[in-house]
């Protein structure tokens, strides 16, 4: 494989392990109290936006 290769193939594992405890952190969310839960989806919100769109300003 190429370095390219290899890098997108890495890039995708990382951004599904990432999105996938997002998912699970967004469940636990409810568990918390609302001071928590606020601050909780909004650091979710931001990795969100880091995965999804990595070369905009976050």
């Amino acid at each position: 494989m190429s370095f390219n290769e290899d890098y997108d193939s890495a890039s995708q594992a990382a951004t599904l392990a990432l999105l996938k405890n997002i998912e699970e952190a967004a469940e636990a969310s409810d568990k918390l109290n609302a001071s928590a839960r606020t601050e909780a989806l909004k650091n979710l919100a931001e990795a969100y936006a880091w995965v999804v769109s990595p070369n905009n300003a976050h």
